[in-house]
């Protein structure tokens, strides 16, 4: 199984997780921007240390359009992933060390942006190598463009690399690291790219549809296809090819209701699996997973009813409506709200009388921005599905209670708990949280006052707006 973290991290850039000013930026606490982003970072790493993912994919990575090619902007996305890089080669050393795919942007206009994957090279023991194999091929330097194989430069002549400007992020490092030896050429057998140099191929995010015709997604971010093959490590023998595609939906329900429509019929997608293939499509749908009354939405059909094969890994337990709609939405919540200080608020907390806020979800699950609880809009979806359920350890990543999702009082219709073990990253909760908190004074003052300050709630909500999603496949 490969372990796999999905997350949007909002506005993910440089300045997220590094900073050197020591300008004091409203809401931060009354912290500098440099103290704010090392504790951001800090947020970003407990999950990462409780997941030990193989593959990180971070949506939502800021990028302008890059008229001169196909390569995200060299400004604060760019500069991030490629941060992250180099301190996990530094500081988390693991067999084979990591690399990452060069990001592309997507979409036009105010909706640029790219997708950021990091990923390990080898498994713990070393003896099964994950390689990058496109499934498209790169031309050739910082100006270059992702085709098709068999388009432009032939994939298996090794680019060595070209002299940058002082101060720009160097691509090819990317997947040839400084001390990690020259570009690995991919075996032979993987189902996209044999024999090609890891750092001459791309991701996809220009498609064709099932007429062979370009498709026009008329601005809105495209598909984001990545490709893997996970090979023994002496000889080379093919154990699985990994397809990825990353999405990030349309932030309406109409319009991203027809996104996973079109998805449906892409061909990229769901057209007949390859060799040892395993396709993943995940990460921000921006649609609900339950209808209002808790019962499932439907909003995934397109990809999991026939003849599509997708299996969705978070998906509704309760048949119809749940029992306990309120306490049973917490449990699939990935998206949560700014916090709120208003005296009708049981935001993160609960009276314990007449208005109980259930765990996990208390009063933060939900958007700002919308009257419908748009509470679930992330999710996974995996072709073939092999096994039961739990084998695949999906878990929300809740930052505010911890996982997993073991609270007192759950509800009747067995919401999905996850398998991994996160402690809450609250760091001042009162004696009981998060499965009974109670306070008189809320709002305002004391206790009720810091579990909204940045030191608790404040600085993951800074962080982002989105939980992750952790999965082994």
């Amino acid at each position: 199984m490969t372990r796999i973290l999905i997350w949007n991290i909002q506005q993910f850039s440089l300045n997220k997780i590094f900073s050197v000013s020591t300008v004091v930026s409203r809401g931060h606490g009354g912290l500098n921007d440099q103290t704010a982003a090392l504790q951001r970072r800090a947020v970003i790493n407990h999950v990462l240390m409780a997941t030990q993912p193989d593959i990180i994919v971070i949506v939502e990575v800021s990028s302008g359009e890059n008229i001169a090619g196909a390569l995200a902007t060299p400004t604060g996305g760019l500069e991030a992933i490629a941060h992250l890089l180099y301190g996990f080669n530094q500081h988390i050393p693991v067999v084979g060390g990591w690399n990452a795919v060069p990001p592309l942007y997507v979409g036009t206009g105010g909706r640029t942006e790219t997708i950021g994957i990091i990923y390990r090279r080898t498994d713990n023991t070393g003896a099964v190598s994950r390689y990058f194999t496109g499934p498209n091929i790169w031309t050739g330097g910082v100006a270059g463009a992702s085709v098709p194989p068999g388009v432009g430069a032939p994939p298996a002549v090794p680019y060595t690399g070209v002299p940058l400007p002082l101060g720009t992020v160097n691509i090819d490092g990317m997947l040839v690291p400084p001390g990690l030896g020259p570009a690995r050429q991919i075996p032979a057998g993987a189902l996209h790219n044999g024999n090609a140099f890891e750092n001459r191929v791309a991701a996809r995010v220009d498609f064709d549809d099932a007429a062979g015709t370009v498709i026009d997604f008329q601005g809105l971010r495209q598909p984001y296809m990545v490709t893997f093959t996970e090979a023994a490590t002496a000889g080379g023998a093919i154990q699985r090819n990994l397809t990825f595609f990353v999405i990030h939906a349309p932030p309406n329900n109409a319009a991203a209701a027809a996104y996973i429509h079109g998805l449906s019929a892409l061909p990229d997608a769901v057209g007949p699996l390859g060799a040892n293939e395993t396709r993943i499509i995940g990460g921000d749908f921006n649609i609900n997973l339950l209808a209002p009354d808790g019962s499932p939405s439907g909003a995934y059909n397109p990809l999991t009813n026939a003849p599509n094969a997708y299996t969705l890994l978070l998906q509704p337990t309760a048949a119809g409506a749940p029992a306990n709609l309120a306490q049973y939405r917490g449990y699939f919540s990935t998206h949560i709200r700014g916090k709120h200080n208003d005296a009708d608020s049981l935001f993160l907390w609960s009276n314990g009388l007449a208005h109980p806020s259930y765990y996990p979800g208390y009063g933060y699950v939900g958007s700002d921005f919308s009257a419908v609880p748009v509470a679930s809009i992330d999710n996974v979806l995996v072709w073939p599905f092999a096994g039961a359920p739990h084998d695949y350890q999906t878990t929300v990543m809740n930052l505010v209670t911890g996982t997993p999702l073991t609270g007192t009082g759950a509800p009747a219709d067995n919401p999905p708990r996850g398998a991994i073990a996160m402690t809450p990253t609250l760091s001042a909760a009162p004696i009981g949280w998060p499965f009974a908190p109670i306070s008189g004074d809320y709002p305002g003052i004391g206790v009720a006052r810091r579990m909204t300050g940045w030191d608790n709630y404040g600085r993951l909500r800074n962080t982002s707006d989105h939980f992750g999603i952790f999965m082994t496949v």
